[in-house]
């Protein structure tokens, strides 16, 4: 099966789970980064923004609670039903990240949390955000810790902690791939000079969170 369709059928299927999921996985963290998340965002004062891979809309709701016209997508259809269903207040569509169906600069500010790495062409979603933003790309994404020791004591414990909890959801391949495709996604500096060669933006910074097991990533056209 193709990467693309893997993706969208494994989201699909554990969109009713996704929350429930993300904070046994992070024993509830991920609330903490994201709020993180949103703050960088607000400190580039946007006007509009666009979070792409929305999920449930979890950070879409985060910024448009602070009165940011604020767009969620996603392409999976299960998630955008989610999302609208707990954001009635927020305008939801399924889009590609990889084709964005939005008009140059439509928005000020854009972001994907924990989606880059699921896209087939890493460089091609970032463009398209880039094409789609005035100001300013954020990305959170799982990495590698950069202290040797803890990250291979922490993928130790995912390898055998994330398929535990897949075999409970009978989702083992699904939980399977998320833990490899975490411990193999370009991090750190090397993602950032993804990001250089990708949004033709002037400014950019990699912020660690937990150790290296999370990094925020900005570029910004200034």
């Amino acid at each position: 099966m193709p990467k693309a369709a893997f993706i969208k059928t494994m989201f699909d299927d554990i969109s009713d789970k996704y929350d429930l999921l993300n904070d046994i996985l992070s024993l509830g963290i991920h609330r903490l980064w994201k709020k993180k998340l949103a703050n960088k965002i607000m400190a580039t004062n946007p006007q509009s923004f666009l979070d792409c891979a929305t999920g449930t809309g979890d950070i879409a709701n985060l910024i448009d609670s602070k009165g940011v016209k604020t767009q969620g997508i996603d392409f999976s259809p299960n998630m955008i039903e989610l999302a609208k269903k707990r954001n009635s207040h927020i305008p939801f569509q399924v889009d590609d990240l990889m084709g964005l169906s939005f008009e140059d600069k439509s928005f000020d500010a854009s972001n994907v949390s924990f989606g880059i790495r699921n896209v087939e062409e890493v460089s091609v979603a970032l463009s398209e955000m880039a094409r789609v933003s005035k100001q300013s790309v954020f990305v959170m994404e799982f990495g590698q810790p950069e202290n040797k020791i803890f990250k291979s004591i922490y993928f130790m414990i995912m390898r055998g902690f994330i398929p535990a909890i897949g075999k409970i959801f009978n989702r083992e391949r699904e939980y399977e791939y998320l833990i490899e495709s975490s411990s193999t996604f370009p991090s750190g500096a090397k993602f950032i000079e993804i990001m250089k060669s990708s949004t033709g933006f002037k400014t950019f910074k990699a912020t660690p969170l937990f150790g290296g097991v999370v990094y925020i990533y900005e570029a910004h056209n200034k």
